[in-house]
């Protein structure tokens, strides 16, 4: 017999169908009747008094059981404590009392070109404000002429700035 024969014979062959076994019937034992009609209680077989002993509980589940009981009583004696509720705050109140942040400054940088005698100057200003007690930046000191010249009227102003050489703007020329 060749492959396809087996084949064909395995398709057209009928399944048998399964059928569940079922377990065995035991017929129960008769239970002895006692001496005294009242007393009648079912008897147990002796089989059934032996499969199955209490067992004793496991260090863990022994622990597990002191621990939740502890915890039992704890719950209780927390939950028959009388306090008086904690008053809330107004919200608007507690905002006010605190002080408005300042907002951030934004800075700018900038570059620009002056004079090589100028510039020299910035290093004796510093020098000068650090022996006096008060050291500065290059920045600081710039923004304190300005605020100098902020506040001069307006002749003052135009006599300062009369004063001021004025330069080719760009940058330098290299040398």
């Amino acid at each position: 017999m060749n492959e396809q024969e087996k084949k064909a014979a395995a398709k057209s062959a009928p399944r048998k169908k399964l059928v569940p076994r079922t377990a065995p019937k035991v017929e129960p034992k008769p239970v002895l009747a006692a001496a005294d009609p009242e007393a009648a209680a079912p008897v147990a077989s002796v089989s059934a008094l032996k499969a199955r002993a209490p067992r004793k509980p496991t260090e863990v589940e022994a622990t597990v059981a002191k621990h939740q009981k502890v915890l039992a009583e704890a719950l209780v004696k927390a939950q028959a404590i009388k306090y008086d509720q904690p008053k809330v705050m107004k919200q608007a109140a507690a905002k006010s009392e605190k002080p408005a942040k300042a907002k951030k400054i934004k800075l700018v940088r900038d570059s620009y070109a002056m004079p090589e005698a100028e510039y020299a100057r910035i290093g004796e200003l510093k020098k000068r404000l650090a022996t006096l007690g008060g050291a500065v930046k290059k920045s600081e000191l710039l923004r304190g002429g300005i605020a100098l010249l902020a506040a001069l009227n307006d002749a003052e102003l135009k006599a300062v700035m009369g004063r001021v050489e004025r330069i080719k703007t760009g940058r330098p020329a290299k040398k």
